[in-house]
């Protein structure tokens, strides 16, 4: 399930990249780095304290309106409410889509879509997989043209168990070469 998941989402956004025209010359100033920390907040019946995590992005930026980005994050949690071993090591892989809006602008509001998967390794041997979807919104705002902030808030859906849990992220993104070319 994880594949065909994959294979489709790989192909929208082929889709996407070639029906969007490039406003920028394709050199290495399209990729980028992306540290980010954030909290979440897990679904109740998951018995899981909150937590704070710190991650990593590589992206490409198509054009100043789509763009997308590898995510990987690690947090530790504790099991709420059991006796025993109850440390919990947690790391998130997931890819996703933004499309920006008032892309001319320092300040770009953005919607998010994403397919993923979380790992819970937990003390007590019962370790598990779920494959996720996330969706969002959030803020960005170009610093300068290497340079930029972003603030989002999403919904990660898990497929395997039907939880939501909330993040809120926020992303320092370092672009290569010259950045983003432009005001």
């Amino acid at each position: 399930m994880f594949k065909q998941m994959l294979q489709k989402i790989l192909l929208f956004t082929v889709f996407i990249t070639s029906s969007t025209s490039f406003a920028e010359e394709v050199t290495t100033s399209i990729i980028e780095f992306s540290p980010n920390v954030g909290y979440v907040s897990f679904d109740s019946e998951r018995n899981l304290n909150d937590a704070v995590f710190g991650g990593m992005g590589l992206g490409m930026n198509f054009s100043r309106k789509f763009s997308a980005l590898l995510n990987y994050s690690r947090l530790d949690s504790e099991l709420s409410g059991i006796p025993g071993p109850s440390n919990i090591d947690i790391q998130k892989y997931h890819i996703d889509g933004m499309y920006f809006f008032n892309a001319e602008g320092r300040w770009r509001p953005y919607v998010v879509f994403g397919f993923g998967q979380i790992d819970f390794d937990n003390d007590n041997g019962k370790d598990s997989d779920e494959t996720n979807v996330n969706s969002g919104v959030g803020l960005y705002y170009r610093l300068t043209p290497k340079w930029s902030l972003r603030a989002d808030m999403r919904d990660f859906y898990s497929l395997d168990e039907s939880y939501h849990d909330q993040t809120y992220m926020m992303t320092l993104g370092y672009r290569l070469g010259k950045g983003e070319s432009g005001k």
